[in-house]
């Protein structure tokens, strides 16, 4: 048997994104997949078992790749508004420049493919978001933020960075520097008071 070739894989999975992105989670099907990948079925059943599986692969690489863009040049040393400021300009960065696959994400959440693997995914968010939960453990130890626990403070700023990169896409709002500091605000002052 020959190696699988990387490149066709993440090709697949990219389709996922983009099958998603026109037609939503419940659109997406092995025809669709191999016609936006450019491959037969067949070779897609040769990466993978199932239409769940090739799911949750994509599940799996997005939101590694997406926590990795979240962190990038975290520093929990410097205040903590000031690396809250920085974990929400990158996730917003991240959904404006991957649509489909922030499209993707949000409907797998709210999915029952979520519940597949519910508590392995749930120990590998925490695992991946190690950061924000030490940086609002750090925020709470120093009176900053009164929430607890750290999940909702979590799901709320998810939230909020979603909406926000929706209201722009959708051109509800320009994005600019002062929308993006006025939607942090809202944010901030949410969870410190």
């Amino acid at each position: 048997m020959r190696p699988l070739d990387p490149i066709k894989q993440e090709k697949i999975l990219q389709a996922v994104f983009t099958v998603t992105g026109t037609h939503g989670l419940a659109g997406i099907s092995i025809a669709g997949i191999s016609n936006a990948a450019g491959v037969g079925a067949g070779t897609l059943y040769t990466y993978f078992k199932s239409k769940e599986e090739i799911i949750q692969a994509a599940y799996s690489g997005v939101e590694d790749k997406m926590t990795q863009k979240m962190y990038e040049q975290f520093d929990i040393q410097i205040p903590v508004k000031q690396s809250l400021k920085k974990i929400y300009i990158n996730m917003l960065n991240y959904r404006l420049n991957n649509y489909n696959e922030t499209v993707f994400i949000d409907q797998y959440i709210q999915s029952n493919y979520i519940q597949l693997n519910f508590s392995k995914q749930m120990s590998e968010f925490e695992q991946q978001n190690k950061p924000m939960y030490d940086l609002l453990k750090k925020g709470q130890n120093e009176g900053i933020i009164k929430i607890q626990p750290p999940i909702i403070l979590i799901s709320f700023f998810d939230g909020a960075v979603r909406s926000c990169s929706n209201g722009i896409v959708q051109k509800l709002f320009p994005l600019t520097q002062q929308i993006i500091d006025d939607c942090f605000d809202f944010v901030w002052k949410g969870i410190t008071q």
